[in-house]
C-alpha cells in the first residue's frame, strides 16, 4: 500500500521506520503512517492510536513502535502533535521512558496523554513524574487501569509540587493506597492550577475513612479544584458528612462524583443540607448507592425550594422506589435549573413513569438529557433505558 507524506513528522516516521535495523514491526508501518498522514493538514492535531479500535485492536502497539514514534516526533519539534491517545494498547514503562524524553524537548508541544489501560507501572509513572517537573506543556494526564501503585502516586503528588501546567490527572484504579490518597489530598492543598482529578477506585483496607477526611480538608482550602471523582472509595455516610461540612466553604468545585460508594439516606441527608447553601456544586454523581425513598425526597425537597446550582444529577441503582422518584419530579416542576437527570436502575413503577412521562411531554425534561423514555403497552405506563447524550 502507497502512502504519500504530506510533512517532515511523515517523513521523519518513513525514515526512522525503514532504517532502524532494531524495528521488526513492519506491519505496524502502514497503520501508524496513514493516522500521521491524516493529522498533517491540522493544526493543534490529535493522534489516536487506541488499542481497542481498528486497526489496532487485533495487534496492539508494543514498546518499539512508540520509540520509532517518539523519535519522529521529538526530530520535528514544533510538531502539530498537541494530544496523543495510546490507551489499550500493550506498552510497558519503557513506552513512559520515550514519552517522557519528549517532554523534556523545550518545545514539546503535547498537550494531552493518554495511557490509560496498559502495562505502565510505578517505574512509567516516576519518569513521567520527573519529565513533568521541568515541562510546561502538558495538560491533561490520563493513566487509568495503570498500576503504579504506591510508589507512583506518591511520585505524581511530588510532580504537583512543582508543575504548573497540569489542569487534569486521571489515576482511576491505579492501585492508589491510602498514602498516596493521602500525598496528593495534601499536595493539593497548595496547588493552584489541577482543576480536575480522578481518584476513583483505589486500594483502600482501612475502614476509618483517612482518606475522605483528608480530601475533605483539602478541599475546605483549595481554591482551584472544578472536578473531583471519588467512586468506589468505600465512603460510608460518615465520610460524605465530613465531605459537605468541608465543601460549604468550598468557592470552585462544580462537579463531585461519589459514586459506588456506601451511602445510605443519611448520607442522603448530609448532601441536602450542603445542596441548601447553595455553593458553585452543579454535577453531583450519587449513584450505585442506596439512599432509596427518604434520601432522595431530603434531596428533593431542598431542589423544590432552596438549590438553584445543581443542573445535573444521577441517583441511579439507588433502591429508590415510586415515592423517591415522584419527589424528585415534583420538584423538577418548580426547579427550572436542574436539567440533566439519571435514575434508571431503581424500582420504577407506574406512577414514577406517569410522572417522568408528563416532564418528558411538557418539555420539562428533553430526551436527550434524561436516561430514560416512555413507552406504554397496553394503556400501563413503563420506562425504558436510554443514553444520556
Amino acid at each position: 500500500m502507497e502512502v504519500k507524506t504530506a510533512s517532515a513528522l511523515t517523513e521523519k516516521w518513513q525514515s526512522f521506520a525503514f532504517q532502524a535495523p532494531e524495528y521488526s514491526r513492519k506491519d505496524r508501518y502502514t497503520d501508524i503512517l496513514a493516522q500521521l498522514v491524516d493529522i498533517d493538514s491540522t493544526d493543534g492535531a490529535a493522534l489516536v492510536l487506541r488499542g481497542n479500535l481498528p486497526p489496532f485492536s487485533e495487534d496492539h502497539l508494543h514498546d518499539e513502535d512508540i520509540d520509532i514514534l517518539m523519535k519522529a516526533v521529538g526530530d520535528c519539534q514544533p510538531s502539530k502533535i498537541t494530544s496523543i491517545d495510546l490507551s489499550y494498547n500493550s506498552l510497558t514503562d519503557t513506552s513512559a521512558d520515550y514519552l517522557a524524553e519528549c517532554l523534556k524537548t523545550p518545545n514539546s508541544t503535547l498537550q494531552t496523554i493518554n495511557l490509560s489501560y496498559n502495562d505502565i507501572e510505578c517505574a512509567g509513572a516516576e519518569t513521567l513524574s520527573t519529565a513533568l517537573q521541568f515541562n510546561d506543556s502538558l495538560v491533561t494526564l490520563i493513566l487509568d487501569g495503570c498500576k503504579i501503585g504506591h510508589r507512583g502516586g506518591i511520585s505524581l503528588a511530588s510532580m504537583l509540587q512543582v508543575n504548573k501546567s497540569l489542569r487534569k490527572l486521571s489515576l482511576s484504579a491505579t492501585d492508589l493506597d491510602t498514602d498516596s490518597v493521602i500525598a496528593l489530598a495534601t499536595v493539593l492543598q497548595g496547588n493552584q492550577s489541577l482543576t480536575s482529578i480522578d481518584l476513583s477506585r483505589p486500594l483502600l483496607h482501612s475502614k476509618l475513612e483517612e482518606t475522605t477526611i483528608h480530601i475533605s480538608r483539602m478541599l475546605q482550602v483549595n481554591s482551584t479544584l472544578r472536578e473531583l471523582h471519588l467512586s468506589k472509595h468505600a465512603m460510608t455516610d460518615t465520610g460524605v458528612e465530613w465531605l459537605c461540612r468541608m465543601l460549604r466553604e468550598n468557592t470552585t468545585l462544580t462537579c463531585l462524583n461519589i459514586s459506588c460508594n456506601s451511602l445510605s439516606r443519611d448520607g442522603a441527608r448530609h448532601l441536602s443540607v450542603l445542596l441548601q447553601h447553595n455553593t458553585p456544586l452543579s454535577d453531583l454523581d450519587i449513584s450505585y448507592n442506596r439512599i432509596e425513598d427518604e434520601g432522595l425526597v431530603h434531596i428533593s425537597n431542598v431542589l423544590a425550594k432552596d438549590n438553584r446550582k445543581l443542573t445535573k444529577l444521577s441517583v441511579s441503582f439507588n433502591s429508590i422506589r415510586d415515592e423517591g422518584v415522584c419527589a424528585l419530579a415534583g420538584a423538577l416542576k418548580t426547579n427550572t435549573t436542574l436539567t440533566q437527570v439519571a435514575i434508571w436502575g431503581n424500582n420504577l413503577g407506574e406512577p414514577s413513569c406517569n410522572a417522568f412521562r408528563d416532564l418528558l411531554e411538557s418539555g420539562r425534561l428533553l430526551p436527550e438529557c434524561v436516561d430514560v423514555m416512555h413507552y406504554k403497552v397496553d394503556g400501563i405506563s413503563y420506562l425504558a433505558r436510554t443514553d444520556l447524550k
